[in-house]
């Protein structure tokens, strides 16, 4: 019996060795991670059999996909005249018909898989997201992108790197600085405006975003749509404050949703009842920057507490993620910049308490301190701001701080400046902020009053302004996410299926 025994533990030990050796391309189930080889995972050129119906706007206009191509290799990837280099590759496990039915595909197409678990790849590149590609099968896949759902066949293992090369034309993206460059940005703006609330004015806000683009050399015209649109890995999104009124509690409430899911932008929001539990009365909500992942908002509101009498008040700073954005609790500054970052924050906090000591306060925050803190714009870029709540002369009072610690990419992804502020203002001396492209061709200048966009030639302004676009009273810069090379024209497409209009100036 011992011979046998050793036989079989042979044949598990080879066993083991061979599957440690393999290199599945694919993740596990409920995970995103990227491939473990140097392969894409969709390795390989495919050609577009036939577009899929969809329930969805389709943006691109009439643009025809059926006959085109699509390569994807580990540092390049192409889909039509699309070309992406050096993409990221994320990939996750989903049920086919929850996914199918989330892209509005139509099941009963035989040409879809129903009720089994595929894999399905997301491409993005410098955080912006590309395409994403459900495979059926090795030979067949469902490529999204626009809105649009196009069947693929794969017609060889390897890519045709002199058609990605053809494709590309050999220069689309252009040299920063370059007067032929692209660059486009969706900038959101907020205004304040006076409502009646319970028969008093009331000060609110109003949000809207802007697309300000040069293509080629050339301005675009003007586009501009109420709420905040904002780009994310996933697609775009959008961003909606409510005013909520349920019984004695009214509140700004954030609703943030994928564009391309409709039925989440109709449904009715609700204040977080665990937060009013106990209260009534109002909270007003501000928006002073919007990412990504991130947006940072200030909280001001007052009211009766409904077990045991008693006021409230809250007047703070919060950051929130846009996936948890109807939260009443907000990050803590260390989860965006780390243990050194906490401490400078801090250090900070701390000095502006001693202020506070020697007029004779003491503050009086009931809520962890750090995560009292948000973003401010001054000079052309975002700094970290911290809060004091205090007692003064019998009513509740706040002082606000500086942090002297630059935001993470994890928070603001771009925030550069390729002009001096000494420039900008010596150009345009009532300028209170400005920005300018990645790719250094384009700049905004803004006033209390207007909004200027200049071209860009050897890191200077260029001549007079290609627009100037008058602001509301008070209003300001809480969004600029910036899109280059390729990108500005996807961007400007989905603006438009979003219901962007043009600008008349």
């Amino acid at each position: 019996m011992l011979a046998p025994t050793k036989l079989l533990l042979g044949l598990l030990v080879t066993i083991l060795l061979l599957s440690g050796c393999s290199d599945s391309s694919w993740a596990g189930a409920g995970k995103i991670v990227p491939p473990v080889n140097n392969n894409s995972p969709l390795q390989g050129e495919w050609i577009v059999k036939r577009e899929l119906e969809t329930g969805r706007r389709k943006e691109g206009g009439s643009q025809t996909w059926v006959g085109k191509t699509a390569q994807f290799a580990s540092n390049v990837a192409a889909l039509g005249e699309y070309v992406w280099h050096n993409p990221d590759y994320k990939i996750k496990r989903v049920n086919s018909t929850d996914y199918l039915m989330s892209k509005y595909v139509n099941l009963s197409s035989p040409l879809v898989p129903n009720g089994r678990e595929v894999y399905v790849v997301t491409l993005s590149s410098a955080e912006n997201f590309l395409v994403e590609v459900m495979e059926i099968d090795s030979s067949h896949a469902i490529a999204f992108i626009q809105n649009r759902a196009l069947y693929l066949e794969k017609v060889s293992p390897q890519v045709d790197l002199p058609l990605i090369a053809a494709i590309a034309g050999g220069g689309t993206q252009a040299a920063e600085g370059s007067s032929s460059a692209s660059s486009g940005v969706l900038l959101g703006l907020r205004a304040p405006v006076t409502a009646m609330l319970n028969g008093k004015p009331s000060r609110q806000y109003v949000y809207r975003t802007l697309w300000l683009a040069s293509r080629a050399g050339k301005f675009r015209p003007v586009l501009q749509r109420q709420d905040i649109f904002f780009p994310r890995r996933s697609g775009f999104w959008q961003l909606e404050v409510r005013w909520v009124e349920e019984a004695a509690r009214t509140e700004d409430v954030f609703l943030a949703y994928d564009v391309s899911t409709k039925t989440l932008g109709k449904e009715k929001p609700a204040p977080d009842a665990g937060w009013w539990r106990d209260r009534a009365g109002t909270l007003r909500r501000k928006i002073d920057y919007v990412g990504n992942d991130y947006v940072a908002v200030e909280n001001n509101g007052q009211g009766t507490r409904t077990n045991g009498g008693g006021t409230w008040t809250k007047q703070d700073l919060q950051v929130l993620p846009v996936d948890k954005i109807s939260s009443s609790v907000g990050i803590k500054l260390s989860d965006v910049a780390g243990r050194r970052g906490a401490a400078v924050f801090s250090a900070a906090r701390a000095q502006a308490s001693r202020l506070l000591s020697r007029e004779g306060f003491s503050d009086q925050d009931a809520d962890p301190f750090d995560q009292n803190f948000g973003l401010i714009r001054r000079n052309g870029h975002w700094y970290f701001q911290g809060r004091i709540n205090y007692q003064g002369q019998g009513k509740p009072a706040h002082m606000d701080f500086n942090v002297n610690l630059i935001p993470p990419a994890k928070l603001i992804f771009y925030d550069t400046l390729y002009l001096s502020w000494q420039n900008v203002k010596d150009r345009v001396p009532d300028a209170v902020d400005a920005f300018t492209s990645p790719n250094r061709n384009l700049a905004l200048v803004l006033t209390k009053s207007k909004l200027y966009v200049y071209a860009m030639h050897q890191g200077q302004l260029s001549g007079n302004p290609e627009a100037r676009i008058a602001l509301r009273t008070g209003e300001s810069v809480v969004m600029a996410e910036w899109a280059t090379g390729v990108y500005v024209e996807n961007w400007e497409k989905a603006f438009l299926a979003d219901g962007a209009k043009v600008l008349a100036q």
